[in-house]
């Protein structure tokens, strides 16, 4: 096992189920401690926008420094149906250039910031105006409202046919991705993003924390007690041992379990611990 740096990101999905983070003063010296942790990344999608006033005011609580070091990732057009009060009440795609624009400037407002650092579309639109989209995206990036683009749970086609609709370059995507999600290393999905230069962003790399079970979960607390770190270390060392080192997305708002993940971070596998884990969680041996 070696050392490499290993930089993950927060996921804020859960925030709503921390009471003691539920107040500004909370919240913001929650954010502080991460900063001075070196975790600077957040992730958040328009699913949670009731969280974003919450989120705006602690942050609004933050020293000028601190607030600037922040970097928010955010993920739109999905509608849930809750939001759809129209006579079907049904969840939809929407990412028309007006929505897309909207969504971002009332984020940017209510946060307090200028400048998302990733806007990615969360999922493909069937009905999206590639062109229309593409020239949106662009103007986005143009006038400063966010750092670079990216998408989530496209395949390589859909990724592609946006991408040729825009000046600027798609820089990353974010799917569901763990020691017990490997298929897109088999069926060609991570080498189409490494071949377009595209980051990976790990959802779930911890698969909700089932991966913690079973014969899997055996496998991860040999590997964490002989090297002296969390099971959670191990499964995130998986991801990292992989060319081209997908980011991990972490669900949890604990502050000692993100201590312990910084902790354990930039750590790599051999190649028989990697295929280790992997027979364990298939339950045989790879082909």
């Amino acid at each position: 096992m070696s050392m490499t740096a290993a930089p993950f990101v927060v996921g804020l999905r859960q925030l709503p189920y921390y009471d003691s983070l539920q107040t500004p003063e909370a919240l913001a010296a929650w954010f502080q401690q991460r900063l001075d942790e070196g975790l600077c990344e957040f992730d958040h999608s328009d699913l949670e926008k009731g969280q974003e006033t919450l989120l705006g005011r602690a942050i609004g609580q933050l020293p000028g420094d601190s607030a600037r070091q922040l970097q928010f990732d955010m993920r739109v057009g999905v509608v849930p149906a809750q939001h759809n009060d129209d006579r079907f009440g049904a969840k939809y795609y929407d990412t028309r250039p007006e929505y897309l624009d909207g969504v971002v400037d009332r984020v940017l407002k209510q946060l307090g910031l200028t400048q998302l650092n990733t806007l990615m579309l969360m999922r493909p639109d069937p009905l999206m105006d590639v062109e229309a989209t593409g020239r949106a995206l662009d103007a986005i990036i143009e006038s400063g409202r966010a750092r670079q683009i990216g998408v989530a749970n496209f395949l390589p086609a859909q990724w592609r046919h946006l991408q040729a609709a825009m000046q600027t370059p798609l820089a990353c995507q974010q799917m569901e991705m763990s020691i017990a999600r490997s298929q897109m290393l088999f069926d060609g999905m991570w080498d189409s993003l490494q071949r377009d230069n595209m980051a990976g962003l790990a959802g779930s790399p911890l698969w909700g924390g089932r991966i913690f079970e079973n014969q899997l979960g055996q496998v991860l607390k040999a590997l964490a007690d002989a090297y002296q770190v969390s099971p959670a270390g191990i499964a995130l060392a998986w991801l990292n041992t992989i060319p081209g080192q997908p980011r991990a997305v972490v669900g949890t708002l604990r502050p000692e379990r993100l201590q312990t993940l910084v902790h354990d971070a930039g750590l790599t596998l051999s190649r028989p611990e990697w295929f280790a884990l992997l027979e364990a969680v298939r339950a045989c041996r790879v082909p």
